[in-house]
């Protein structure tokens, strides 16, 4: 039981309920224990998003923080209520090279090596158009962890561009420093987006969802029910917490759609973190990753953005090792080869995010 607690973040929503404190006596102190390591941790996260903000409020770049420390203010109203996690950034796609160096420039690195993100090359255009964010870290004391984004998530389409996000930002006090995020029902939409992107696996998430859904009036919550992600996302969260304020009237074609979902997410739940399924990686278990991610969104962008992720990755772009940008036919026959160790089960997956397990917030990069 301890361990789905982990599993699914929960820490913080458990250990201060009196009804769990009764029911499970052995475990309570050990939910404390662990609660008060997740506050200390989002703690330090508020401090390190006060650090940001101003930083790039002097630089005089628009920059906005979604979910982390502004999304436990603005469902919660406490800073340490959700607990850990990384810091992400969401900043003008335009503004993206003065964004990474602004912060290369306060000692943050590229965790993953060598990238083509903020070359202006044209693997930098293509690495911008098919990803959504490039991951960063800093040594102070602790690993301090940065996602920089461009998009602000992997479903295109479903919330506007940054500058319609920008347009219709909310603020957020954190000890006296102000912090631009996500309006409320931007932010809810966005919770929807993200936690339908990792199919409903962590609970936590859909808590996001209700609290978020809780803040919204009755007409605003029904009118952005009409998008397809929010709807699918609200039948999981209200199948995994009998909401009130989450139940909806589905039409007779939508039913289906939605017992799918609910049937994926209860699996997805009972799964290791962002797992791939039973057995991992298998033939299988990747087409339905995949076909899973293109379902997101029927956008556009969004199709073709996915479908160029999958057979062609950023990071495959480069040698890894020199930085040395690839020929495509190298590029090509290294994927092949890839693929070919993958189905033979010669290949590795990638290590986990140091800090990200099974408190993560987020994986590496998929392989």
């Amino acid at each position: 039981l301890l361990a789905s607690i982990r599993r699914h973040r929960l820490e913080c929503l458990l250990h201060g309920d009196p009804i769990v404190a009764s029911l499970l006596p052995d475990l309570a102190p050990t939910l404390q224990a662990l609660a008060r390591q997740e506050a200390m941790a989002a703690l330090a996260l508020a401090s390190l998003t006060r650090e940001m903000a101003a930083l790039f409020e002097q630089a005089v770049i628009p920059m906005q923080v979604i979910k982390g420390i502004p999304l436990a203010l603005q469902t919660t109203g406490s800073l340490i209520s959700r607990g850990r996690g990384d810091l992400d950034l969401l900043v003008d796609p335009k503004r993206l090279p003065e964004a990474l160096q602004l912060l290369e420039s306060v000692g943050f690195e590229k965790t993953y090596g060598a990238s083509c993100i903020g070359t202006d090359s044209p693997q930098d255009k293509y690495s911008r158009f098919v990803s959504i964010e490039l991951s960063l870290v800093r040594q102070r004391g602790q690993r301090q962890w940065i996602d920089l984004h461009w998009h602000v998530s992997h479903a295109r389409g479903v919330l506007t561009g940054f500058n319609g996000l920008w347009n219709n930002r909310d603020y957020v006090e954190i000890n006296g420093t102000s912090v631009a995020t996500l309006s409320l029902k931007n932010a809810f939409v966005h919770a929807c987006c993200h936690a339908a992107a990792d199919r409903w696996m962590c609970i936590r998430n859909l808590v996001d969802v209700e609290r978020l859904a809780q803040r919204l009036n009755p007409q605003d919550l029904e009118a952005l029910q009409k998008k397809r992600l929010v709807r699918k996302t609200c039948a999981v969260a209200n199948d995994c917490g009998t909401s009130p304020i989450l139940q909806f009237k589905l039409g007779a074609p939508t039913i289906g759609t939605h017992t799918r979902s609910v049937c994926g997410a209860r699996e997805a739940q009972m799964l290791p973190w962002r797992s791939l399924g039973p057995g991992e990686w298998t033939v299988r278990n990747r087409i339905q990753y995949s076909l899973r991610l293109l379902n997101l969104s029927r956008h556009p962008a969004h199709l073709t953005s996915m479908l160029m992720q999958h057979l062609i990755p950023p990071e495959s772009l480069l040698n890894q090792e020199t930085g040395e940008t690839l020929s495509f036919d190298v590029v090509l026959l290294r994927r092949v080869q890839k693929l070919i160790r993958r189905i033979r089960g010669g290949d590795v997956l990638p290590p986990q995010h140091p800090c990200l397990s099974p408190a993560a917030s987020k994986p590496c990069r998929p392989a």
